[in-house]
C-alpha cells in the first residue's frame, strides 16, 4: 500500500488499485474484495489503441478487443507496512 496515495486502512483480504498520475483530481484508490476480478476491455469499435503500464516500466499496447484481467492470486504474498 502506498502511503503517498492517501491509503485506506484494510482489515480484510482485498485488492487495492491506486491510480498513478491520474488526469483528474477526483480519482481515488479502488478497494475490491478478494473474490472480485477486474476486467477492462478496449471496445471492438474503438478508433485507436489503449496502453497499459505496469509499475511504470513495461508498457503494452492493447488493440481493439483486447482485455486486461486482474484478480487476486490464490496464495497472496504477505506484506507488512507501518501504519
Amino acid at each position: 500500500m502506498s502511503t503517498s496515495s492517501n491509503p485506506s486502512a484494510l482489515r480484510f483480504l482485498a485488492s487495492l488499485f491506486t491510480p498513478i498520475c491520474p488526469h483528474s483530481l477526483s480519482f481515488r484508490p479502488l478497494i475490491l474484495p478478494e473474490h472480485v476480478t477486474l476486467r477492462v476491455q478496449v471496445p471492438f469499435n474503438s478508433r485507436g489503441h489503449a496502453w497499459a503500464s505496469f509499475d511504470g516500466k513495461d508498457r503494452r499496447q492493447l488493440a481493439p478487443g483486447d482485455a486486461l484481467v486482474v484478480s487476486m492470486a490464490p496464495c497472496p504474498v504477505p506484506t507488512a507496512c507501518q501504519v
